[in-house]
Order: C-alpha cells, then structure tokens, then sequence
C-alpha cells in the first residue's frame, strides 16, 4: 500500500509540472506575439508619415528649379552689349550740360561783382566799451579799528543775488536791492580775499574786479 501512495504522488507531482510548464509557455508565446504584432503594424502596415515628406519633398522640388531656370535666363538674355551702348549714348548728353552749369555761373559771377560795385562801402562800426563801475567800495580808515567797512556791489540781472568767501566764513551773504542795482556792506579784516557773487543758484564772478584761479579777488589794505 505504501509503495502505491507514493507512485500516486509522485505522478500528480509530475502532472502539476507539467501544467505549469504549459502555462509560463502560453503566457510567453502570448507576449512575445503581441509584441510583433505592434512591430510589424508600426513598420509595415501604417507607412503613411514617410509618404507625405516624400511627396512634400518631391512637390518643392520643381518651384526651387524654375526660379533657378528663370534667373538663368534673365542672365542669358541680357547682353553686354546693351550696357555699352547706354554708356556711349550718356556721356555725350551730360557735356552740354556742364557746359551749360558753367556759363550760368560765370554770369552770376558777374552780376555779383556789378552789385558789390553799386553798393556804398560800408563803415565798420567799433563797439563802445562800457565803462567799468566801482564794484568794490572800501570806506577810509576808523581810528582804533581792526576792520574795514566794504561794499560790495552787483551790477547785473538777477532775482537773488548773494555774495560768499572767506570773509563770510563760506555762508553766502545776501544782498540788497538799491536802485539799478544789488549791494552788501560788511566788515572784512585787512588782507587778500577770493569771492564769489551766487546769482539765482549759479556762481558768478565779478566783471569789474580781478581774477584769480576763476574766483573775484579782492585786496583790502
């Protein structure tokens, strides 16, 4: 009994390989035949892509050599020959005309003499110079005094006239309107000063004083 229980054993166990087997062999054969299947129906049997670029290919084809034939024949059919003749025609036809340039402005050479000879010589007018005006006034001396009264005065145009130096300690000093014109009187120690006037924000010098590295100078004894 033994020996028979182990025959059925080992024959079921022989039967369950072999179905196995079978399966893992339909499952595969199923796989590798669907992926023919997409290769050949990707190569063989849908090649429409490739024959639309080769007929676009082949439709550009003619347009490209009948603009090459036309250049072509454009060049061929245009001689030499007529370039030449158009330069020997125009160059006869432009000398008559710089003759013509040259005789009418020998004419008005003349008539340009004759009315320089008609007019009266004119006198040359000389420019007066303006006076220079005591833009620097220093008072006399006040006995037991270090200082000097000066007043300073601007001549020009002007809505805010100010005056800035050493003297005013580099604070610009505002002047006065006074008739024709803008003044300051301060007290300024003997020596040699620079200044400037600041008229509506922009530095100015002084037209009636000296000058010296592009400031006013003023030298008071």
């Amino acid at each position: 009994m033994e020996n028979n229980s182990q025959e059925l054993e080992t024959k079921t166990s022989n039967k369950d390989m072999w179905l196995f087997l079978i399966v893992l062999d339909v499952i595969f054969l199923c796989v590798f035949g669907f992926f023919l299947y997409k290769y050949f129906a990707a190569h063989m049997i849908n090649p429409a892509p490739a024959v639309v670029q080769e007929t676009e290919a082949v439709d550009a084809l003619p347009e490209i050599s009948e603009e090459v034939i036309m250049v072509t024949q454009t060049n061929v059919i245009k001689p030499p020959v007529a370039v030449k003749e158009e330069t020997i025609v125009a160059a006869p036809k432009a000398k008559p005309q710089a003759v013509a340039d040259k005789k009418s402005q020998q004419v008005a050479e003349k008539k340009s003499q004759q009315v320089a000879e008609t007019k009266p010589q004119s006198v040359p007018v000389v420019a007066s110079k303006t006076p220079a005006k005591e833009s620097i006034v220093v008072a006399p001396v006040v006995a037991n005094s270090k200082y000097r009264r000066v007043t300073f005065k601007w001549f020009g145009d002007g809505k805010q006239v100010s005056i800035v130096s050493g003297f005013t300690m580099s604070k610009p000093q505002a002047l006065k309107k006074v008739g024709d014109h803008w003044e300051i009187t301060l007290s300024i120690a003997p020596g040699t000063y620079k200044f400037l006037y600041i008229i509506d924000g922009k530095n100015t010098r002084d037209p009636y004083a000296a000058e010296k590295d592009g400031r006013s100078l003023v030298v008071i004894k």
